[in-house]
């Protein structure tokens, strides 16, 4: 299996999240205008596209996403899928083991903010931060809707970054191993992230 690629490339005029930054490519040089090389200015928040939203996020003494392991987000990862809102009690049954990195694969739209996506809900995150997963990521612009951001507040006080962005539109459910790198950026609250998943075993995982 070829790996696949489960990143959203940054664009210029790309989809954020309510109040934060625009993505904003510029040209300054131009082969076509006769300049000597192409080069671009990018400007864009520090949670845009498929990012981390790293404990600093919300905590001043939390991690910053440049002090995270260089390593953190290589391990096992379970793509779970789920049509409605996550409550803790849909994990009963679910292969999801400490160290896991947990994906929810709600099926929603990167390519706009929908205000009432599929959330994971504070219940959830506390069983999470419970059974001691490395990571939690979805395929949406925010892990939540609530604007007081308790499920954020749950896992990154725990320590356990957030991956919001992810496209995971062509992923089955199952185990894969996860390989993703974060964009070394001094002092970071959060940052573009760059990840790929290959199949680890061929089991499904299932959710609701």
């Amino acid at each position: 299996m070829q790996p696949i690629d489960i990143t959203i490339p940054l664009r210029h005029g790309m989809a954020h999240y309510p109040n934060d930054p625009a993505v904003e490519f510029q040209t300054v040089l131009d082969l076509s205008s006769g300049s000597p090389v192409n080069l671009k200015r990018y400007s864009f928040g520090s949670h845009s596209g498929t990012h981390v939203d790293a404990p600093y996020h919300l905590y001043a003494n939390g991690e910053k996403a440049d002090e995270l392991p260089i390593d953190y987000f290589i391990g096992i990862a379970k793509v779970i899928p789920f049509r409605r809102d996550i409550r803790a009690e849909h994990f009963e049954g679910l292969d999801i083991k400490a160290d896991d990195i947990v994906l929810f694969r709600t099926n929603s739209s990167f390519l706009k903010y929908d205000a009432n996506h599929i959330s994971v809900l504070p219940c959830a995150a506390r069983r999470l931060v419970d059974i001691s997963v490395r990571a939690v990521g979805i395929d949406c612009l925010s892990i939540e809707t609530d604007e007081a951001l308790p499920t954020h507040r749950i896992l990154l006080e725990e320590g356990i970054p957030i991956i919001e962005g992810l496209n995971l539109s062509e992923v089955r459910p199952g185990a894969y191993r996860m390989t993703a790198m974060v964009m070394s950026i001094q002092d970071s609250d959060g940052a573009p992230i760059r990840a790929m998943l290959e199949e680890y075993e061929s089991n499904a995982v299932n959710g609701q």
